[in-house]
């Protein structure tokens, strides 16, 4: 059997800790009425361990087959040519760097990271590049180790460049600010960002705009996505944007 992608499992130790919490909710729901007690003490635990196992089951679920939707999703956004120089910031298995690759012919996608260790499952240079490798791609693909608030390359350098839930990681609004200026400096005048989270995003495209993006606006991610976020992100109260722009014409 052909070896399929990897993409990993999504902060893989929330995902365990939910699993086991949800477990114990569960039993300590079933023991509860097994000693008769009142019916709204076992009512609740059971609420909470179901709760947490299906957050737990859809983060799995996102991680395996939910991010390859979104990454079809963020990436119809960009008007491809195929000769593009594309940039991946936070680019860990390769999801959006690999996905950005199959659009291009003669062109190159550079993934950047410091590949944070329990950000992703097996998080590593290597497993990007046997994704790009698996998907025929390889050809097209180099990654590099390099921080998002200050990228290893020289500005006006991509057509365009895309992130993955790297903009919430940044760890201060500061951090934030770096990150996003840096994305704009290495653009090329009318070059395309795409980027994807569940926090900040509003913050962001209003940044971006300042910053040289006067176009940058969230676009809400549909409604295949609403169970997943629905229950990992605050009961549904936070929602999944991706934010899209261009760098105006004349900056450089």
């Amino acid at each position: 059997m052909a070896k399929r992608p990897d993409y990993g499992l999504d902060s893989p130790a929330i995902v365990a800790g939910e699993a086991m919490l949800g477990i114990l909710m569960l039993g300590a729901a079933a023991l509860l009425r097994l000693l008769r007690l009142p019916a709204l003490l076992w009512v609740m635990a059971l609420a909470v361990g179901a709760y947490f196992l299906l957050n737990a089951l859809g983060m799995i679920r996102y991680s395996r087959w939910g991010k390859l939707r979104l990454r079809e999703d963020a990436l119809r956004l960009v008007r491809w040519r195929g000769d593009e120089r594309v940039l991946d910031v936070g680019c860990g298995h390769g999801l959006m760097l690999v996905g950005a690759a199959r659009h291009l012919t003669t062109g190159r996608a550079v993934g950047v990271d410091r590949w944070v260790r329990g950000a992703v499952s097996d998080n590593r240079p290597g497993a990007a590049l046997r994704n790009a490798t698996l998907e025929g791609v390889a050809d097209r693909v180099e990654v590099k180790d390099g921080d998002a608030r200050e990228l290893p390359f020289d500005g006006d350098t991509f057509d365009v460049v895309v992130s993955n839930f790297v903009v919430h990681e940044m760890d201060t609004s500061a951090d934030r600010e770096r990150m996003l200026r840096e994305i704009i400096r290495v653009l090329k005048p009318g070059g395309q960002l795409v980027l994807v989270d569940f926090i900040f995003t509003g913050t962001a495209a209003r940044l971006l705009q300042s910053y040289g993006a006067r176009d940058a606006h969230r676009v809400r991610v549909g409604s295949a996505y609403d169970w997943y976020s629905a229950l990992l992100l605050s009961f549904g109260l936070v929602r999944l944007y991706m934010v899209v722009g261009s760098k105006d014409a004349h900056q450089s």
